[in-house]
């Protein structure tokens, strides 16, 4: 989120976010500190600095993960991971979990959510994709849901490029993004199944997200970029990373996850699982 032409820096991101807070206060959003937001579209809980959502249930490639975590030996990694929809399974599942988020409070939540019999296995952090670092080999596992479709195709070939570093011999990456096929995106959809039958590497980019958005949703978010993503592009992302594809495709959410927003099509969002050669 720090390169594309306005957000350039971490400094700026962190600006928005500390706004986005101080305005649901004065709003009067009397909610608990350690409470959700209450959401205004079925199925998503929009985030404490305006910049998305997240939902309320898992799709299959977050499944997928919260299993594979909690076979793991080692910790594993839940970055944009929101008010904890993944990594609280994953902790129930036996994992260690780093759950990594840009907004502190969105882990402060976490963390209160957590049962007390997973706590120590929880490690919560700040910070953002491509900014963000961690040791090499330090997770059998990354998951990344909806995360990457805030990022430019830059700070997607780079923030996996880290994934890959991050991850131990034989480690996952668990990754999903919705496409412009979901929801209030689908206006877009003609625009990009005309760049991608020109071959554009990136059909999904959308430089004024905020105009697609309906209200309350419009005035209440911050987010003004998405880059959706598709099969194709995921699969093309991770081989030239180094990874070992093992699972590609579209998912639909269930009507019960993502209510009347969204559940209309097959190909709603687009999730990769890649393995790191041993």
């Amino acid at each position: 989120m720090s390169t594309r032409e306005v957000p350039k820096t971490p400094f700026l991101t962190k600006m928005r976010m500390g706004f986005g807070f101080l305005k649901r206060r004065i709003e009067g959003k009397f909610r608990q500190p350690l409470d959700m937001p209450k959401s205004y579209i079925p199925g998503m809980i929009p985030t404490l600095n305006d910049t998305g959502f997240m939902t309320e249930t898992m799709d299959e490639f977050s499944v997928a993960f919260a299993e594979y975590a909690g076979t793991c030996q080692h910790p594993v990694l839940d970055i944009g991971c929101a008010y904890g929809v993944a990594s609280i399974p994953a902790l129930a599942n036996g994992a260690t979990v780093v759950a990594c988020d840009m907004d502190q409070g969105h882990v402060d939540i976490l963390a209160h959510r957590t049962p007390d019999a997973d706590k120590a296995r929880l490690t919560t952090d700040t910070g953002i994709l491509p900014d963000k670092d961690y040791p090499a080999e330090s997770f059998d596992a990354i998951l990344a849901a909806r995360v990457l479709h805030f990022l430019t195709p830059e700070q997607i070939q780079e923030s996996v490029a880290k994934m890959v570093t991050w991850l131990k011999p034989g480690g996952k990456v668990f990754l999903i993004t919705d496409t412009v096929y979901t929801g209030f995106w689908k206006q877009h959809a003609t625009i990009y199944e005309e760049k991608k039958a020109a071959g554009d590497p990136w059909p999904g980019v959308i430089e004024k997200a905020n105009e697609y958005l309906p209200e309350p949703a419009r005035s209440k978010t911050s987010m003004t970029y998405m880059h959706l993503l598709d099969p194709d592009i995921f699969r093309r992302v991770a081989e030239e990373a180094g990874l070992i594809v093992e699972k590609v495709g579209y998912v639909r959410p269930s009507a019960e996850e993502t209510g009347k927003a969204y559940g209309e099509t097959d190909k709603e969002r687009v999730g990769v699982i890649a393995r790191k050669p041993e």
